[in-house]
């Protein structure tokens, strides 16, 4: 340990080889418009939105991941017609995301 010596900062612990390469540069997130319209809800998410607080008030002691959780079972056990509902919901919400969407890309507004 005596005649140890630690690497220095200019030294690149992490390269297998001893180049010069230049280091790549992180390419920065484009910032988001926040006037964009926002997507379109899946039809889980129109449902869960719709039945959370039903969910809630029969379980009042389960908590976040629970509720998730009892949602997700209930919407998979849907009845088909209950669950054409629910799709149709989704595509009014694509048609609508649709419309701003392209009003949006037009005119930078929807």
């Amino acid at each position: 340990m005596e005649t140890y010596e630690p690497p220095s900062d200019l030294e690149d612990s992490d390269s297998d080889s001893d180049s010069d390469a230049p280091k790549k540069k992180k390419k920065k997130k484009a910032k988001k418009d926040p006037n964009a319209p926002k997507r379109a809800m899946t039809a889980y998410i129109l449902y869960s939105n719709a039945t959370r607080a039903d969910v809630k008030a029969q379980n009042p002691e389960a908590k976040f991941g629970d509720l998730a959780r009892l949602i997700s079972e209930n919407f998979k056990a849907l009845p088909a017609d209950e669950r054409a509902y629910w799709d149709g919901k989704n595509a009014e919400e694509k048609e609508r995301y649709a419309k701003q969407k392209a009003s949006y890309d037009a005119n930078g507004t929807f």
